[in-house]
C-alpha cells in the first residue's frame, strides 16, 4: 500500500494508487462487522475547516473519521478567529501545536493549497474537500468507484457530463480520474455560456447539441445549475430554455444506453438540471455516490494517516 502525505488533485494520483484507494473503498463498504476498523485511527485527530458551504461532504468525512475511532474538531469560520484576521495558515499552526495531524479543507480560494503545503510541518496531511472551481478530488474519485462497481471496464465508456461544466470543480476532478482510468470517451454536454476551456479537459471532447453528445452514453453526471450563473449572464439564455433544452429528462436518458447509469454530485435543481423521474429512477445511483462517499474518504483517511 502507497502512503499518501497529502490529498489535493487526483492528477498527482497513479493508475495503481487510485486502484488501491478505489479496493480500499470496497473493503470499507463489503466489511461485516464493521468493528473491525473501528480503532484504526483511534489515536488520530483531524480537523475540518470549511470555508463555504456542504452538506454531503462535510458530514460524510465525519462519519468517515468516526467509523475509524478518529476525532473530528469542527472549525466553524463564523467563530472562528479567521474573523479576527488570522490566517488558515496561523490557524493550522496552532491546532498542529495541539496534535492535529490532518486538515480537511473546503475553500472558495483559487490555488490555496500549493503554498501551503510547503508551509505545514512535515508531519502535517492536507485534504481537499473542494477547491475553488479547480478540484474536488474525494468527489471525483467516489464517481469513479460508482462507475466500476456498475461497468466492467472503463476503457470502454462513453462518460457524458452535463451542465454547468465551466464553474465546476466535481467535473474537472472527474475527468482528471477518467483520463488516469483509460476512459475511452469523455464528453461534455452544455450550452456556450457553460463550455469549459478544454485545455483543463484535454481527453474530452465538447457538444453543444445533448442528443448527440447523449447517443449511445453508458453514463451521464448531470452537474447543478447555479440559478445566478444563468440570471447573470450576458447572453439570451433562461433558466426556463436551458430546462428545456438540457434538462436530463426521461426522454433524453432514453437516447443512452439501455443499462445507462445516472450519477449527480449533489445538491440536485430538481426541474433544472435534472426531472424527478430520472432522479429517482431505477437508472440512478446518486444514492449510491452518497454511500460510497463515506467509504472512500474512509480509504483516504486511512491511506493518509494509519500508522
Amino acid at each position: 500500500m502507497i502512503r499518501l502525505k497529502n490529498f489535493l488533485y487526483l492528477k498527482d494520483l497513479s493508475k495503481n494508487q487510485i486502484d488501491e484507494l478505489l479496493n480500499l473503498s470496497d473493503h470499507y463498504l463489503n466489511s461485516n462487522p464493521p468493528h473491525e476498523f473501528q480503532n484504526l485511527l483511534s489515536n488520530q485527530s483531524i480537523a475540518s475547516l470549511f470555508f463555504e458551504p456542504s452538506t454531503r461532504t462535510s458530514a460524510s468525512f465525519q462519519v468517515a473519521a468516526k467509523r475509524l475511532g478518529a476525532e473530528t474538531i469542527i472549525i466553524d469560520e463564523k467563530k472562528s478567529s479567521a474573523t479576527k484576521g488570522e490566517t488558515i495558515l496561523d490557524t493550522i499552526r496552532n491546532l498542529e501545536a495541539m496534535g492535529v495531524k490532518a486538515f480537511i479543507i473546503r475553500t472558495g480560494d483559487t490555488n490555496l493549497f500549493n503554498p501551503l503545503i510547503n508551509d505545514v510541518g512535515p508531519n502535517t496531511h492536507l485534504i481537499s474537500a473542494g477547491e475553488s472551481s479547480i478540484s474536488h478530488p474525494t468527489q471525483g474519485l467516489l464517481d469513479l468507484l460508482t462507475i466500476r462497481q456498475e461497468k466492467d471496464s472503463f476503457e470502454d465508456l462513453k462518460v457524458v457530463i452535463m451542465g454547468d461544466i465551466s464553474h465546476s470543480r466535481v467535473a474537472r476532478s472527474l475527468a482528471e480520474g477518467l483520463e488516469i482510468m483509460n476512459t475511452g470517451n469523455v464528453t461534455l454536454v452544455s450550452p456556450v455560456e457553460f463550455k469549459p476551456e478544454m485545455s483543463s479537459f484535454p481527453n474530452a471532447k465538447h457538444e453543444n447539441d445533448p442528443k448527440k453528445g447523449l447517443s449511445d452514453a453508458d453514463v451521464i453526471v448531470a452537474l447543478r445549475v447555479q440559478k445566478e450563473r444563468i440570471e447573470s449572464t450576458e447572453s439570451s439564455l433562461s433558466l426556463e430554455q436551458y430546462s428545456n433544452e438540457y434538462q436530463l429528462s426521461e426522454d433524453k436518458l432514453a437516447l443512452c444506453k439501455p443499462n445507462a447509469i445516472v450519477m449527480h454530485p449533489g445538491p440536485m435543481n430538481r426541474g433544472i438540471e435534472i426531472s424527478d423521474q430520472v432522479a429517482d429512477g431505477k437508472q440512478s445511483v446518486i444514492l449510491k455516490q452518497v454511500e460510497n462517499g463515506v467509504a472512500v474518504r474512509m480509504a483516504v483517511l486511512t491511506q493518509i494517516l494509519k500508522q
